[in-house]
């Protein structure tokens, strides 16, 4: 029988290990961040795959999937893909992903919902991904840790370990608040790059503008220099000595008329 409830804090006199913890502090920066998570799970119960999946709209998009370890292949793309198309539409997880996204406000509750194999609600969906991939059915995480978008956080045991216990679930569902927690950081930090690629992006597009004399390696120094980069860090991010970066930025001060970075910043924006 298919299973949901919510969990908002880890329970009472749950700890997790420095260990374990250690396993989560790329996950932010990280392009892909399943794999932090996936081995964080790890730790506490053994898990094969990881489906990261967004709910931005009315179809789920796949963030991310990986596999633990190397003894299996990772299906979790193929599956999702096949899943997409012809059945997450009988899913209540997709059902709950849509209520989630109507509110206006982040929510920090995660939802948990258990599939066992015999709970596939379709049997060609059961027979198509589960029993095709061998798998022992799916333990879900929903969450929507920014306003009008829902994630979710699917795991998957292949046959050789056997169904989730009890037990086991309730180890994955006293972790499920760290993770959301985790992932919404990664969100934060990718939010913060991609602002961080926009800004630099307009800063070229308008010293390009108004100073077309510049060439490409002295318009590059003036976007680090604007970007508050030290010599040091521009040299190390254009492959060139600090000397050189301080010749192209007195070559580049030079063709623009001045003189100091405030000037810069002025002309740049």
């Amino acid at each position: 029988m298919r299973s949901t409830w919510n969990v908002l804090t880890p329970p009472p006199g749950h700890h997790v290990d420095a260990a374990a913890m250690n396993l989560l502090l790329d996950v932010p920066t990280s392009t892909a961040p399943g794999r932090g998570l996936l081995n964080f799970i790890n730790a506490h119960v053994e898990v094969d795959y990881l489906s990261l999946v967004e709910y931005s709209g009315a179809v789920p998009s796949q963030v991310d999937g990986c596999t633990h370890g190397d003894h299996l292949p990772n299906i979790t793309a193929e599956c999702f893909a096949r899943y997409k198309r012809q059945y997450s539409q009988l899913d209540e997880v997709t059902h709950l992903a849509g209520r989630v996204q109507q509110d206006v406000h982040p929510s920090p509750d995660v939802t948990v919902v258990h599939y066992g194999l015999e709970d596939i609600p379709d049997i060609c969906w059961r027979q198509e991904i589960f029993e095709h991939s061998k798998l022992t059915g799916r333990l879900s995480f929903l969450y929507a840790p920014v306003a009008r978008t829902a994630f979710a956080i699917n795991l998957y045991r292949d046959v050789s370990c056997g169904p989730f216990a009890p037990m086991e679930i309730d180890r994955l569902t006293a972790i499920a608040p760290i993770l959301r927690k985790v992932h919404l950081n990664a969100l934060h930090v990718r939010r913060q790059r991609l602002h961080a690629q926009a800004r630099k992006a307009l800063v070229e597009q308008n010293l390009l503008e108004r100073a077309p004399r510049l060439s490409g390696r002295e318009r590059e120094v003036c976007v680090g220099i604007v970007d508050g980069l030290s010599v040091d860090a521009i040299a190390a991010d254009m492959g060139v000595a600090p000397s050189t970066v301080q010749t192209l930025r007195k070559r580049a001060y030079i063709k623009l008329g001045i003189e100091a970075r405030s000037e810069l910043l002025l002309l740049s924006n």
